[in-house]
């Protein structure tokens, strides 16, 4: 295998319905802290140990974490999401090889902030291949998913939600927000 820094890497931003799909099915699944939250220091140290490593991942960066049961790495993702974290896989581009599911949390993500703070043309870096769309009929207006949307895809106007589609990655944190159950994440291709 070549050395890590030689790989082209991508990142991809996926639902937690997604997320626990890959966690379920992967061969070899490893926990390590994050290591932009141990850097960054303001997460409390009991939300550090979230990234999820699997097969694909170096051996170096193996050997630095535990290996762990599919069934407790669905359990991460669960508690992940539950906190509105936002999952990311990151990939090698030959071959479309997973090697980490990072469930991020916005204060301390290089990957997310950097994306974010490029504005409009963070889809350089960011992808997805879903939306959170929402069902007008049943949106009341109220605003809890535009206080949740990280990537700023989504605005209240006149009681109408509005939704930005190339600022969406339906990372699914919305979903939860909305008392209505009117957002739902749809698969784009």
């Amino acid at each position: 295998m070549m050395n890590g820094e030689d790989l082209v890497v991508n990142q991809l931003v996926i639902p937690p319905n997604e997320a626990e799909k890959l966690v379920s099915k992967a061969k070899q699944v490893y926990l390590r802290e994050c290591p932009c939250r141990v850097k960054m220091q303001v997460c409390p140290v009991e939300k550090w140990e979230v990234c999820l490593l699997f097969e694909h991942a170096s051996e170096e960066d193996r050997q630095k974490a535990k290996l762990i049961s599919n069934e407790d790495a669905v359990k991460i993702v669960k508690k992940t999401t539950d906190r509105g974290e936002i999952h990311q896989v990151f990939y090698f581009a030959e071959g479309d090889q997973p090697f980490e599911l990072c469930n991020c949390c916005d204060c301390c993500c290089f990957p997310l902030r950097e994306a974010r703070d490029k504005g409009d043309n963070f889809q350089s870096m960011q992808h997805s291949n879903y939306v959170a769309v929402t069902d007008t009929e049943s949106c009341v207006g109220c605003g809890d998913c535009v206080d949740s949307c990280f990537f700023a895809a989504r605005q209240l106007s006149d009681f109408v939600i509005q939704l930005a589609d190339e600022l969406c990655f339906g990372c699914g944190v919305c979903v939860p927000t909305c008392p209505e159950e009117a957002i739902q994440i749809e698969f784009q291709a």
